[in-house]
């Protein structure tokens, strides 16, 4: 996985390096896409749940101009892991399909695995599991 630093709506920033050593998922989303609100809800699951056992969770809104709508959604939600917007112009947004996609990227920071479209929660916790128990 290239290294990606993203700034946070809090304001401060998220870096892939510092994640090394964890799994991973980033989650491309946007306010306006359907399959978005039926998957959030797992994710947030998923982050709680894994979060203390080697799990990192980062959500990348793909919404443009849209970051009080992002604050909104992070807000309903109660969204306890970093959302960084995306950055105009990005490549990342070029080699997506579709939203939502989510990359799974294993401890030594390599792409295990990726999704297009809403993903369930057992889904997702399946494969994470499956990599936090490498060693």
């Amino acid at each position: 996985m290239p290294e990606l630093a993203m700034k946070e709506l809090d304001g401060g920033m998220w870096r892939m390096s510092e994640h090394r050593g964890q799994v991973v998922l980033v989650n491309y989303w946007a306010t306006w896409c359907g399959p978005c609100w039926e998957e959030t809800p797992g994710l947030i699951r998923l982050s709680r749940e894994l979060g203390t056992k080697g799990l990192a969770v980062v959500g990348v809104a793909m919404d443009v101009g849209g970051e009080e709508k992002v604050r909104q959604f992070v807000k309903e939600f109660r969204v306890p892991y970093p959302v960084v917007m995306q950055e105009k112009a990005s490549q990342m947004e070029y080699g997506l399909e579709g939203v939502p996609t989510t990359v799974l990227v294993d401890r030594n920071g390599l792409i295990a695995k990726s999704y297009v479209g809403a993903v369930t929660q057992a889904d997702f916790e399946t494969d994470v599991k499956a990599l936090l128990a490498e060693q």
